[in-house]
């Protein structure tokens, strides 16, 4: 025995829209502060989507920077990629600068 139905599948979006950040630059002064402060929330990014739905979802990361992290790692920041908060992992360098790509 078999059985056969008709299933109609409807899209409502396509994942065609570029996130885009509220700006186009982030300058961040961050005060120098002791180790046991760590990890430092140091600024949020936010971006905003045209699409709907779950293709409106962001996930952040941290792609690239200009400096390394004193214990080796690419470099002293990681990002919450839900939220988009960046923390400060390790002391930074007093007038320090660091460019971080999002």
């Amino acid at each position: 025995m078999s059985s056969t139905t008709r299933v109609v599948v409807t899209v409502t979006d396509v994942n065609d829209e570029r996130p885009r950040f509220l700006d186009v630059q982030y300058r961040v002064r961050v005060p120098r502060l002791p180790v046991s402060d760590l990890p430092l929330g140091v600024h949020r990014v936010v971006a905003s989507d045209a699409d709907v739905g779950p293709n409106a979802d962001m996930e952040y990361s941290i792609a690239g920077s200009n400096s390394r992290g004193k214990r080796g790692a690419q470099h002293p920041f990681t990002i919450d990629s839900r939220t988009g908060m960046i923390y400060a992992q390790e002391q930074l360098d007093s007038n320090g600068q660091y460019d971080l790509q999002v």
